[in-house]
C-alpha cells in the first residue's frame, strides 16, 4: 500500500486485526508486578535493602499522579494525594471505589504480619487480576516504578511489546512541553518492539530507552531513522 493511503480517513486504510485492543490493562499491570517480584527475590541485596526496595516499588507504583523527571512549573500541578498501598487500590481510589483486596491493614502492609517483599509484590500482581478495570494510566505509573527498581538492583527490564507501546503512547500525549517540543511532528518507533505511533519523520529508539526518554530520566532523545527505513502503521 502506498505511503500516503496512510493519511487518509480511517475508513480507506488497511485492516489489521485489532482484537487485542483494549482499555483495561489489568493483565500488564499484574505481568510487570511478577516480573518485579522476580526480579528482586533475584536481586543481591540485603534483606533490609529488598523490604524498603519493594515499599518504594509500590509507593511509587501507587501513587495517584505520574511523576515527570523532566516537571512542569510547581505552579501548573496539582498537590499528590497521599499515595494507596497497592496499584489496584490506587485505581479504586482513583474511581471512588473501597479498596479491593490487601491494604495498608492486611498481610501485605508493614509490620508484625508483613509478608516477603517479593511475595508483596506477588499479591499485589494477585489484585491487580481480581480488580476492575484498570486504565493505561495506572499501567504507566506501575511500569515508571518498575524502571526505577530494575535500574536498583542492575536487572534488564523485561516489558511486554504491547505493554511498552501503550505506555509510550500515554507519556507521549502527558510529557512535559521540552519533551513533546523533540517528539512532535514525529513518529516514535521501537527499534526492539512491535510499535509505531505518530505521523511525520521517525524518530526511533529501544522500547525502554524511550520510555526512559518520554518520562524525563534520560537525555538521550531518538533519533531520526535511517531514510532506507520505510514508516509502517502502528498504534
Amino acid at each position: 500500500m502506498a505511503d500516503f493511503m496512510h493519511d487518509l480517513p480511517l475508513s480507506w486504510r488497511p485492516r489489521r486485526d485489532e482484537s487485542d485492543v483494549t482499555g483495561d490493562w489489568r493483565d500488564a499491570v499484574a505481568e510487570i508486578l511478577d516480573v518485579a517480584a522476580t526480579q528482586l527475590d533475584a536481586a543481591e541485596v540485603g534483606d533490609a535493602t529488598r523490604e524498603w526496595l519493594a515499599t518504594d516499588f509500590l509507593r511509587a507504583a501507587s501513587s495517584r499522579r505520574l511523576k515527570f523527571a523532566e516537571a512542569e512549573p510547581e505552579s501548573e500541578t496539582e498537590p499528590e494525594p497521599e499515595p494507596s498501598p497497592e496499584p489496584a487500590a490506587a485505581h479504586d481510589a482513583d474511581a471512588g471505589r473501597p479498596a479491593q483486596g490487601p491494604t495498608a491493614q492486611g498481610p501485605t502492609a508493614q509490620g508484625p504480619v508483613a509478608a516477603p517483599p517479593a511475595d508483596r509484590l506477588r499479591a499485589a500482581a494477585v489484585m491487580s487480576r481480581n480488580a476492575r478495570a484498570v486504565p493505561v494510566r495506572v499501567l504507566a505509573r506501575v511500569v515508571a516504578a518498575y524502571l526505577v527498581l530494575a535500574r536498583e538492583i542492575d536487572a534488564a527490564p523485561t516489558i511486554a511489546s504491547r505493554t511498552s507501546g501503550a505506555v509510550a503512547l500515554y507519556l507521549a500525549a502527558k510529557a512535559p512541553t521540552p519533551i513533546r517540543a523533540v517528539i512532535n511532528g514525529h513518529t516514535l518507533r521501537a527499534r526492539d518492539a512491535d510499535w509505531d505511533f505518530g505521523r511525520g519523520p521517525v524518530l526511533e529508539a529501544d522500547a525502554v530507552p524511550m520510555l526512559e526518554f518520554l518520562l524525563g530520566r534520560s537525555d538521550s532523545a531518538p533519533r531520526p531513522a535511517p531514510r532506507s527505513a520505510p514508516g509502517t502503521s502502528g498504534y
